[in-house]
C-alpha cells in the first residue's frame, strides 16, 4: 500500500494556517462580545447574560465598559496590545532552521540563540511557547539526587 500525501505543503504553510487561526479566533472574540452588548440593548438581567455566555460578572462589565468608551472598536483587540510577537513569521522559519541545524534540545539554548541571533530578549517562558508553536515538544527536566544509590531503579522495581 503505498502512502499518499494528503495535503500539498510548501514552505510557511504551517504559520500561514496558524495566523488566519489566530485573525478567526480574534474576530469570534469579538463577536462574543457584540452578543452580549447585543443582550445588554434588550435588557437583559446581568445574571442571565453571565449564564448564557458563561463569562463573568466582571468581564461582562467590561465589555460594557470597552463598548461605552470606543464603540465597535473599542472592543476590538487593539494594535501593538501584548500578545504580538516581536519576531515576524519569517524569522520564526529562520528560528526553526536553526534549532535544527544546530541540534538544540533546551528552551534555554533557544533562547540564548533568539538573544544573539535576533536581539530579542524573551523570558525562558515565551520561548516554550514558541517552540511549542513550532511543533517542538519539551519536558521538563527532573531532579537527580546526588545522594541516591546507584541502584535506586532496581531498588523501586524491587518495591
Amino acid at each position: 500500500m503505498s502512502e499518499q500525501t494528503l495535503i500539498k505543503e510548501y514552505p510557511g504553510i504551517i504559520s500561514e494556517i496558524q495566523k488566519e487561526i489566530k485573525n478567526l479566533e480574534n474576530k469570534t472574540r469579538v463577536l462574543n462580545k457584540l452578543y452580549v452588548i447585543l443582550d445588554i440593548l434588550h435588557d437583559v438581567p446581568i445574571s442571565e447574560i453571565v449564564n448564557k455566555h458563561e463569562i463573568s460578572q466582571a468581564t461582562t462589565y467590561n465589555w460594557i465598559r470597552q463598548w461605552n468608551e470606543g464603540g465597535l472598536e473599542g472592543l476590538k483587540r487593539k494594535k501593538g496590545s501584548k500578545g504580538q510577537s516581536k519576531l515576524t513569521d519569517e524569522q520564526l522559519l529562520e528560528l526553526d532552521v536553526l534549532i535544527q541545524r544546530k541540534h538544540l534540545k533546551t528552551s534555554k539554548e533557544v533562547h540564548n540563540l533568539i538573544k544573539h541571533t535576533f536581539g530579542v530578549d524573551y523570558s525562558i517562558r515565551s520561548v516554550e511557547r514558541i517552540m511549542k508553536k513550532l511543533d517542538y515538544s519539551y519536558t521538563k527536566p527532573y531532579k537527580k539526587y546526588n545522594k541516591m544509590p546507584k541502584d535506586a531503579k532496581e531498588q523501586l522495581k524491587k518495591t
